[in-house]
C-alpha cells in the first residue's frame, strides 16, 4: 500500500515539477524581480540551450539571402583605412559608392554620437551628411541611424527628440494597456548635422538572456507610451514600403502585424528571433574594397543592387561580438540582419499558445504512456518503448515543429518522462531489493542464495504459516555419535563437526535443497519447499550420493592427518534416510519465536528409514514413495525390504542407494543382481536357495566394504532370518512384510 503511495506521489512531484518547469520557462523572461528571476533561471538556461541545439539541425548552410547585405569593417578595412574609428570622410565615401552600386537602404551600426574635429573650412560631419542626402535624394533610398534606449549609467531624455516623433508607429490598444517603459540615452545619441539630413532612426537596444545568449531582438520601444521601431524594424519597412501596425488589446497579448504576417511580442517589446544563419549565410564586403572600387565595377553593382546594406564591424578590436545560438562568437550586425530577413520572409514563430499547448501535450501525455507501458512489468519493453518515445518526440519536433515554426518546450517534456521510467525503474529496484532481503532474512540461513533469487524471479514467493505438498523429506546422522564425544575434546569436537557439517551442507543447498535444521550431528532437510521443485526427489537421492563419496574424501583426509584424529574418526559412517510424500512446510512456532520447518508422516518415516539403515547395515535407505518419484534411470538400487516400522500400520518398500548408475562399478551391480535373486527365492520361501544367494552376495558385501566384515549387512541380515524362517516358517498368508522391532 505504502509503495504504491509512494511511486504514484513520486510521479506527480515529478508531472508537477515538470510542468512548473514549462511555465516559468514562458514567463521568465517578463520578469523583472532578480531575486524571481534568480531561481527559476535554470528552466530557460536547459529549455533555450536545448531549443538552441535542434534549432542548429534545421538550418540549411546552402541557403543565401543576398537582399542584405554587411559591409564589414574587418581588420583588412582598418589596416588599409589606417584609422579607428572610421573617420567621416571614409562613410562619406562609402555612401556615396553605395548609392552608385544600386543600394536602396543602408543601416549603420555605428554609433556617430560625437562631431568630428575638423580643420578645413568645410567640417566632414558636412561631407558625410551631403552624402546622405545625395544617397536619400533616390526615390526608396533611405539611410538609418542608431541610437540607443536606456543605456546604463547615461544620461536620458527627458522628452521625446524631435526627430522620433516622424517614426511613431500605428498603435491599436487597450486603456492601460502597454509596454515596458523606455527612455532615450544621450550618450549615443546622432549629432545634429546628421539629424539634419532627415535620415531615418532605429533603436539598437539589445538584451541578452539570463544565461547571456542573444535571442531575443526588441522590436519596439515604449517612449511616454508612443512606440518607436528598432533598427531592424525600420530596415524592414524603409526597404519594403510597409507600415506595420501594433496591436495591444489584451494584458499579455501584444503582437505585430506586418504585410508578411504577424509577429508576437513579450512585455519587453521583444520578439524572439528565428535564426536564418551566420556569416556564411549573406554576402559580405570590406568597406576597403567598397572604398578602393571603380564607380563601374559590375560584381559591386551586381552584390549591392537593391539591397538593405548594414554596415558593421567584425574586426576583433571593435569589441562587437556576441554569443549567439548559432555562433558563440558572431559580429552583432548579424543579429540585426537575421530579424530583418525573419521580417521580410516573413518566417515568424507559431503563436506562443500553439506550441505551449504542444508542450503540455507532450510532457503530460508523454509521462502517461510511460506509466501505461509500465503496468505491464516488462523492463525491456519499458526501456525501449522510452528510448522509441524520446527519439520519435525529438525527431517529430527538430525536423516538422521547429521549421514550421513551433517553440516547443521539450527539455522539461523529456525530463517528466525519462524521470517517470527512472522512478519508477528506481523503485521496482528498491522493492526487488527490499524483497530479496527479505526472503534472505527468512530463508538465507537454511536454503541457497540461488535458490531465493530463483524464487524471487519466478515470482512464487513462499506461503508462510504452512502449506501442504509432494516434498522429499531427508535425515542424516552420524553412526555412533556418541563415542565420538568420549574420544574427542569439546574443541575438537567442534572442529570436526564444523568440517563435516560445512561440506555436507554445501552439497544440500547445491541442489536447492532446504536446511531444516541441526540436531547435534544430525541434518534435517527437504526438497521442493518454499520453492517449487519438480525433481525433488531425484535431488535428494543425488545429494545422499554425493554425501557418501564426500565423507569417503573426509576419511582419507582425516587419516591423511595422522594421529591429529582417533582411529574412530578415520572410520566415520553416516546413515541416510529419505522419503517423499505428502508434507506440510512453514513457519511453525510462537509469534515471537518461529523456523521454518516441515511435518507429517511422510517426514516421520524419512526418520524411521534412517534409524533403520543400521539393522541392515547399510548407509542410504529410501522408500518406494520416493522411487516412484524419482527419475530410477539415475540411481543403482537394490530392493532392502518390505517392512512395518515402529508407530507405522502400513507396509513400506525399502531401497539401499547403491550409487549413481553412470559411475557404479561392476561389483555392485554384481551385488545388485545377486541380492535381489536371494529376495526373490526369499518371498516365495524357498529358503535354501535364497541362503545360497545370500551367502554369494555376502562375499560381495566384504569386497564393497573390507573394513566392516564383523558388522552387519543386508545378506548377513538375510541369511539369519531364513534361518529362523527354517526352523519357524511364517503363516501360510505371509506376504513377506517383516516388523521391525525396534527404531
Amino acid at each position: 500500500m505504502w509503495s504504491k503511495i509512494i511511486k504514484y506521489l513520486g510521479f506527480i512531484i515529478i508531472i508537477s515539477f515538470s510542468s512548473l518547469s514549462v511555465f516559468f520557462s514562458l514567463t521568465e523572461r517578463d520578469i523583472e524581480d532578480p531575486s524571481i528571476k534568480d531561481k527559476i533561471s535554470y528552466t530557460t538556461f536547459f529549455e533555450n540551450r536545448f531549443f538552441d541545439f535542434r534549432m542548429r539541425q534545421t538550418l540549411d548552410p546552402k541557403k543565401f539571402d543576398n537582399k542584405l547585405v554587411m559591409a564589414d569593417i574587418d581588420d583588412y578595412s582598418l589596416k588599409e583605412l589606417g584609422q579607428w574609428p572610421v573617420g567621416r570622410q571614409t562613410w562619406a565615401n562609402v555612401i556615396d559608392k553605395l548609392r552608385i552600386f544600386g543600394a536602396k537602404v543602408i543601416a549603420f551600426d555605428v554609433f556617430f554620437a560625437e562631431n568630428s574635429m575638423s580643420c578645413g573650412e568645410t567640417s566632414v560631419d558636412d561631407i558625410m551628411a551631403q552624402s546622405i542626402i545625395d544617397f536619400q535624394s533616390i526615390p526608396g533610398n533611405k539611410v538609418i541611424l542608431p541610437y540607443s534606449l536606456d543605456t546604463q549609467g547615461s544620461d536620458q531624455f527627458e522628452e521625446l527628440p524631435d526627430q522620433l516623433y516622424n517614426f511613431v508607429l500605428d498603435t491599436k490598444n487597450s486603456e492601460g494597456i502597454e509596454l515596458k517603459p523606455k527612455r532615450v540615452s544621450k550618450a549615443v545619441w546622432p549629432i545634429e548635422t546628421l539629424l539634419n539630413t532627415d535620415a531615418s532612426l532605429g533603436h539598437i537596444q539589445v538584451e541578452a538572456d539570463s544565461d547571456g545568449i542573444m535571442r531575443h531582438y526588441q522590436l519596439v520601444g515604449n517612449i511616454d507610451s508612443l512606440y518607436m521601431p528598432s533598427y531592424a524594424l525600420q530596415a524592414y519597412t524603409d526597404y519594403t514600403g510597409d507600415s506595420p501596425v501594433l496591436e495591444m488589446l489584451n494584458i499579455g497579448d501584444y503582437k505585430f502585424k506586418l504585410a508578411t504576417g504577424n509577429i508576437e511580442l513579450n512585455y519587453k517589446g521583444e520578439a524572439n528571433v528565428r535564426w536564418f544563419g551566420n556569416e556564411q549565410q549573406f554576402p559580405r564586403v570590406s568597406i576597403a574594397d567598397i572604398v578602393k572600387a571603380f564607380p563601374e565595377d559590375e560584381k559591386m553593382k551586381e552584390i549591392f543592387n537593391n539591397t538593405i546594406v548594414f554596415v558593421g564591424a567584425s574586426a576583433y578590436g571593435a569589441y562587437d561580438l556576441r554569443h549567439t545560438p548559432v555562433d558563440p562568437m558572431l559580429p552583432g550586425v548579424y543579429f540585426h540582419m537575421n530579424m530583418t530577413n525573419m521580417l521580410i520572409n516573413g518566417n515568424f514563430y507559431k503563436p506562443q499558445q500553439n506550441s505551449t499547448f504542444i508542450s503540455w501535450a507532450i510532457l503530460l501525455g508523454g509521462s502517461l504512456i510511460i506509466l501505461l507501458i509500465q503496468f505491464f512489468g516488462n523492463a525491456i519493453l519499458d526501456i525501449v518503448s522510452t528510448i522509441i518515445l524520446i527519439g520519435g518526440l525529438y525527431y517529430i519536433d527538430t525536423y516538422h515543429l521547429i521549421p514550421r515554426g513551433y517553440e516547443v518546450k521539450l527539455f522539461f517534456c523529456f525530463f517528466s518522462i525519462i524521470c517517470s521510467y527512472s522512478w519508477n525503474t528506481f523503485l521496482h529496484f528498491y522493492l526487488a531489493n527490499k524483497d530479496k532481503a527479505f526472503l534472505k532474512n527468512a530463508f538465507g540461513s537454511y536454503i541457497s542464495p540461488e535458490l531465493i533469487d530463483e524464487m524471487y524471479t519466478s515470482g512464487q514467493h513462499p506461503s508462510l504459516g504452512g502449506e501442504c505438498g509432494t516434498r522429499t523429506a531427508y535425515f542424516t546422522d552420524i553412526q555412533s555419535f556418541s563415542s565420538f564425544s568420549e574420544k574427542l575434546s569439546a574443541t575438537q569436537l567442534v572442529e570436526l563437526l564444523n568440517e563435516y557439517l560445512t561440506a555436507m551442507t554445501d552439497i544440500l543447498l547445491e541442489e536447492k535443497g532446504t536446511l531444516d535444521k541441526y540436531e547435534g550431528d544430525a541434518i534435517i532437510a527437504f526438497f521442493g519447499a518454499p520453492m517449487p521443485l519438480e525433481d525433488h526427489s531425484t535431488r535428494a537421492l543425488r545429494v545422499a550420493v554425493k554425501m557418501q563419496r564426500s565423507l569417503l574424501e573426509l576419511r582419507e583426509k582425516w587419516t591423511s592427518e595422522g594421529d591429529k584424529w582417533p582411529q574412530i574418526v578415520k572410520e566415520m559412517r553416516m546413515r541416510i534416510g529419505i522419503n517423499t510424500g505428502e508434507i506440510v512446510t512453514g513457519n511453525m512456532g510462537s509469534a515471537s519465536r518461529m523456523n521454518y520447518t516441515m511435518m507429517g508422516d511422510s517426514v516421520n518415516l524419512a526418520a524411521r528409514l534412517e534409524e533403520a539403515a543400521k539393522q541392515y547395515g547399510i548407509f542410504t535407505q529410501t522408500s518406494n514413495y520416493t522411487l516412484d518419484d524419482c527419475d530410477k534411470d539415475l540411481f543403482l538400487f537394490r530392493e532392502l525390504d518390505t517392512i512395518l516400522v515402529v508407530g507405522k500400520s502400513e507396509p513400506v518398500t525399502t531401497y539401499e542407494v547403491l550409487e549413481m548408475k553412470e559411475t557404479a562399478s561392476e561389483l555392485l551391480i554384481r551385488l545388485k543382481e545377486v541380492f535381489e535373486k536371494g529376495l526373490a527365492h526369499y518371498k516365495t520361501q524357498e529358503w535354501d536357495k535364497a541362503i545360497e544367494c545370500f551367502k554369494e552376495s555376502l562375499e560381495l558385501e566384504y569386497e564393497r566394504f573390507p573394513l566392516l566384515k564383523n558388522k552387519t549387512n543386508p545378506s548377513k541380515v538375510y541369511i539369519e532370518r531364513c534361518e529362523e524362517f527354517k526352523e519357524l516358517p511364517p503363516q501360510p498368508n505371509w506376504d513377506g512384510v517383516y516388523t521391525l522391532t525396534s527404531k
